[in-house]
């Protein structure tokens, strides 16, 4: 065998083996043999090399928390999702500051789940997950609504579907409506085209390239995607190619772009916190380390002057900022920032009375405003074996075919870089809506549960099932929760009332959803192999019988946001300035989705992407270090900076 012949075997012995450790769930008489793969991949240098050609070993340099604790910084960042993972790359571009990055969850850039985006069925309420549930939904019959959360180093990039959508000019407009002044469309379109990496189209009035953050089209099409473009163009709809354009509205069906380079997932961490910027000598990373409190200085006048955390070790920690200018930016997120605010006093002061904490500064905002993306599907069967699961999956067991495997390690091509849910359509429900209100998402195989989530969950290890899946979800919802503290003890989690479907027009707007869904399934496109329905079923026609489809069976897109509203320092309710501080407290800011004052109409990932290189910013502005850096030249080229500095010289003269 020639030396070219002994690689590609070799290859395929590595496909199997990490076919097996991905993906194979076996019954309980093979489950030694599972056991021994497993270590094998673990431990085999061949596999793990296989693994950093597809770029899926990239570690993050770690302190012991004695030597953080021992240290100060200038910025203490909490959180190493989105925000966090952005704030620690640019803060430490000019190596002026020192900046120290906490993160609860571990890395995650070794998991082959995350880095191959079909293993997102294997993400779900796994170690990386903080496997949140919302309170009893009092609309969908006291029913308890998971809510999948990222623990790990890019937090909740490391576990979603990667669709990138930016939502329409029209989200951001009421951005600066609600108080959040100099987040408008403009600005915010800025701010999309500096952290993109355009892999399609390249740069242009709506795209970046060069940024951190990669955008690319997913390497497969299943014939059933295909074939539901096809029912799109025959039910009258338009194309859309490329619904992260503002020049032409929302409406239409179409691919959705990803978060994805070469077949594999990008995830905050892996974008913003590449080799280069871990070694880097001002940034310190330090994973397994909950944050429990912000401490807090001065009565009159507060000031955040470090946090309090527990490192691996079990022990509790304190680290400190580094004199009156440092500061402490949480980014943990919609769940985790408000609940570590209410945590260390600050918060709606009857609401913490009630946990016995005392109020350091009474923000009634803090925990309002919470809001989501809910969704319900509809699944068929089909008469022909054409399903992504047909494509991806051996005889019929959640065990991936070795030669997509291969495919995948080779080429980075294949079913292996579908999150599954990446064509579909945005629309509207009723005449009178300015803006899509409804996103369908087509998943070329058949659900095994109604609620969406779960069916991901059971996909992992349910024998995979040939049919088709349209799943609805309202991405301008009106309905509005809470989240308060349960206890005053850190290691529990809060009370989450997401309050789904509290606005008649959501469950309106899901219902109607459904009835075009089904309108759809029905076109020419399918109709050579559509068999029964299945989800919800030929039973449900009326408007009750659907109502309590959807109630029974709602779930997360996972698009929580809001519980830090960004606002006027005037409103009431608003958390943070437009400056992203929060009201009332020095050397604090919240920089997450938590400070969306208004949910866009779109996956939140790339906002969240978006509102933290413009937070960044604007740190780095207040402590004057993006003049040194030239910032200038991009003013004089009329680049993503012009507005900011514009707005700080016309307030100078």
């Amino acid at each position: 065998m020639s030396s070219n012949g002994y690689l590609r075997a070799y290859h395929l012995l590595i496909a199997l083996l990490i076919s097996a450790n991905a993906f194979l769930i076996t019954p309980p008489r093979l489950s030694k043999t599972t056991i021994g793969l497993q270590s094998f991949v673990t431990a085999n240098y061949g596999v793990r090399r296989a693994i950093s050609l597809r770029g899926g070993l990239q570690s993050v340099s770690m302190k012991a928390p004695a030597a953080v604790a021992s240290s100060t910084y200038d910025y203490i960042i909490v959180g190493g999702g989105i925000g966090g993972c952005v704030l620690a790359n640019r803060l430490t571009e000019s190596g002026r500051f020192k900046v120290l990055l906490l993160e609860a969850g571990k890395s995650a850039e070794r998991n082959p789940y995350v880095n191959i985006p079909a293993g997102v069925v294997r993400l779900f309420k796994s170690a990386l997950d903080w496997q949140f549930e919302s309170a009893p939904e009092r609309h969908l019959d006291g029913k308890e609504v998971y809510l999948v959360r990222g623990k790990a180093m890019g937090g909740s990039s490391a576990v979603n579907v990667m669709l990138v959508h930016r939502g329409s000019a029209s989200d951001y407009a009421k951005w600066e409506a609600e108080g959040a002044q100099g987040w408008g469309p403009e600005e915010a379109l800025r701010y999309f085209k500096k952290m993109e990496d355009n892999l399609v189209g390249g740069e242009g009035r709506w795209h970046g390239q060069g940024g951190m953050y990669p955008v690319d089209d997913v390497k497969y099409q299943n014939p059933l995607s295909k074939r539901f473009l096809q029912a799109c163009e025959e039910y009258g709809w338009r194309a859309n190619p490329d619904f992260n354009d503002w020049s032409h509205p929302q409406d239409g069906y179409g691919s959705f772009k990803v978060a994805q380079k070469h077949g594999k997932r990008v995830t905050a961490a892996s974008g913003y916190l590449n080799k280069a910027v871990r070694r880097r000598p001002n940034l310190d990373i330090l994973s397994e380390a909950l944050v429990t409190r912000v401490l807090l200085e001065g009565e009159g006048n507060v000031k955040a002057v470090g946090v309090e955390f527990t490192g691996k070790d079990g022990k509790a920690h304190q680290v400190r900022t580094m004199g009156k200018a440092g500061e402490v930016l949480l980014a943990g997120g919609a769940v985790n920032s408000p609940q570590l605010l209410m945590l260390s006093g600050i918060g709606p002061e009857a609401d913490l009375e009630a946990v016995g904490i005392a109020t350091k500064v009474n923000r009634p905002g803090v925990g309002e405003n919470l809001q989501d993306h809910p969704a319900v599907t509809i699944a068929h069967n089909i008469t022909r074996p054409i399903s992504l699961c047909d494509d991806l999956f051996l005889f019929h067991t959640p065990v991936p075919k070795p030669h997509q495997v291969l495919r995948w390690t080779l080429t980075g091509s294949g079913p292996l870089t579908t999150p599954g849910c990446d064509h579909g359509a945005f629309l509207k429900t009723r005449e009178d809506l300015q803006e899509p209100n409804v996103q369908f998402r087509f998943i070329a195989g058949r659900g095994s549960d109604p609620d969406g989530v779960r069916s991901y969950i059971m996909g992992g290890s349910a024998r995979p099932l040939s049919g088709l899946t349209l799943q609805v979800v309202n991405i301008r919802p009106k309905s509005k929760g809470k989240l308060t503290l349960a206890s005053k003890d850190p290691l529990k989690k809060p009370r989450i009332e997401v309050r789904y479907l509290s606005a008649a027009e959501d469950l309106q707007a899901l219902r109607t959803g459904m009835r075009i869904g089904r309108e759809l399934i029905k076109q020419r496109a399918f109709a050579d192999i559509l068999d029964e329905e299945v989800f919800p079923g030929p039973a449900a026609q009326t408007d009750e019988e659907l109502d309590a489809y959807i109630r029974d069976s709602l779930h997360t897109a996972n698009a929580l946001v809001g519980t830090c509203k960004m606002g006027s320092v005037e409103d009431r309710n608003a958390v943070v300035d437009p400056e992203c501080r929060v009201i009332g407290v020095g050397g604090l800011r919240v920089v997450d989705a938590s400070v969306m004052p208004v949910i866009p109409g779109g996956q939140t990932g790339s906002g969240t992407t978006m509102l933290a290189e413009k937070a960044a910013d604007l740190v780095r502005a207040h402590a004057g270090d993006l003049v040194e850096m030239g910032v200038q030249d991009e003013e004089r080229k009329g680049g993503w900076f012009n507005g900011l500095l514009g707005r700080k010289q016309k307030a100078a003269t």
